[in-house]
């Protein structure tokens, strides 16, 4: 009787079945795009997808837009500074002179207190005057220094008004003088506020 040289032929099945699946695992998922490790035992597949491209709008975050800010040079920021405080000051003298006039005009003060508050406004018109000459503009600006004197001139006039005030306060009449110059006072500060707004209109063209 001849001898088997393999006295157990089935031991080979079982590593045949397992590298059958194996191989058959792997032609199926490189099919859908799956890799595959072959290199153990165990099977590890990675999944590689491709990202989708983010719209902004479905994303809950904030867009950011861009900036539209212009840099203005730091000589016509300090010049626009400056005539911000001049229209300040002259606000704050308007103010000051119709409550003068108002006081007197109700006599709810005594002449000599109205007296003093007028020639007080008086003074800070001029002071106003002198700064608004001493805030004068770069020369980089086509137009900007003749608006400037326009500016001036009408400041100028806002002085010479308030000066005008006092003196009607003072004259021997019924108050006619005072009240035609505190309308030119008036007219005086609006129309340097106009020159202002002008100055502003130059300065956003030439930027």
């Amino acid at each position: 009787m001849a001898r088997n040289p393999d006295p157990k032929p089935g031991r080979w099945v079982l590593p045949l079945v397992v590298l059958g699946m194996v191989l058959f695992t792997w032609i199926w998922v490189n099919r859908l795009g799956v890799e595959v490790d072959v290199t153990s035992d165990t099977t590890s597949t990675t999944v590689t997808t491709a990202a989708a491209p983010v719209d902004p709008e479905d994303s809950g975050e904030p867009v950011e837009e861009p900036s539209s800010t212009t840099q203005l040079p730091p000589e016509i920021e300090v010049y626009l500074g400056n005539l911000a405080e001049d229209k300040q000051a002259l606000a704050e003298l308007s103010a000051a002179m119709n409550d003068a006039n108002r006081d007197w005009d109700d006599r709810t003060v005594s002449y000599s207190e109205a007296e003093d508050s007028m020639e007080a406004v008086s003074e800070q018109a001029l002071v106003f005057s002198t700064a608004v000459e001493d805030h004068r503009p770069p020369d980089q600006m086509p137009g900007l220094l003749d608006a400037h004197q326009v500016a001036l001139d009408r400041a100028a006039a806002v002085a010479q008004a308030a000066e005008d005030v006092l003196a009607g306060l003072r004259a021997p009449d019924d108050g006619e003088l005072r009240r035609a110059a505190l309308v030119e006072f008036r007219a005086a500060a609006a129309s340097f506020d106009q020159a202002a707004e002008q100055i502003e209109e130059i300065i956003r063209q030439g930027i």
